[in-house]
């Protein structure tokens, strides 16, 4: 059976994006916080802050509050930020 066209093109894990990227880290709070928001923007950026203090590791908690990161989020993932760095 031929290899998936997909898996065949894939890049190696040395050219796969950094999971540490503060991009990547912001567009994940960022789905995070769409994923709740039917709770309202008060109980999305809680739910999503406590998600984010439960699952992500200290060192990705760490980048997602630095500035340059933050400055990516969407307002209520931007205020699930300030719970957790209020938190800490």
């Amino acid at each position: 059976m031929p290899p998936c066209p997909k898996t065949a093109a894939a890049s190696p894990p040395s050219q796969q994006s950094n999971p540490m990227d503060p991009q990547r880290l912001a567009s994940m709070a960022n789905q995070i916080v769409r994923n709740f928001a039917a709770l309202g923007d008060d109980h999305a950026a809680e739910a999503t802050a406590e998600h984010i203090k439960d699952y992500w590791d200290p060192r990705m908690r760490a980048t997602l509050l630095l500035r340059e990161t933050t400055s990516a989020l969407d307002p209520v993932a931007r205020r699930a930020a300030e719970l957790l760095r209020a938190a800490e």
